[in-house]
């Protein structure tokens, strides 16, 4: 029974009459908060070397043979793993850039 009445009663304080929430700000004014943005993290792999090639055929790009990069065609079988270091050049079907990323 105490628990009932203590459960009834920490029910009835979280409800609040929607006149008093709109009493608490001043209708015309925003609310902001002022949060530093952090800074745009940086690539640690070479993804913006190879992103200008985009739609480009594979063919046409000199691509590195560093074991870093990987390349493959959308839709292939890879692992999931997350290398920050690792380029992925990805091709559509035929064969062109479709894009670049890290991991």
């Amino acid at each position: 029974m105490l628990f009932r009445l203590g459960l009834f009663a920490l029910t009835l304080s979280a409800c609040t009459p929607a006149d008093e929430v709109d009493e608490q700000l001043p209708p015309d004014e925003e609310v902001t908060e002022e949060a530093e943005e952090a800074p745009p993290a940086l690539e640690q792999c070479d993804a913006a070397d190879y992103r200008v090639f985009e739609g480009t055929p594979i063919a046409d790009v000199e691509v590195s043979e560093d074991p870093s990069i990987r390349v493959f065609t959308e839709g292939d079988i890879i692992t999931q793993e997350y290398l920050p270091q690792r380029t992925n050049i990805v091709l559509d079907a035929s064969g062109a850039i479709l894009n670049v990323y890290c991991g």
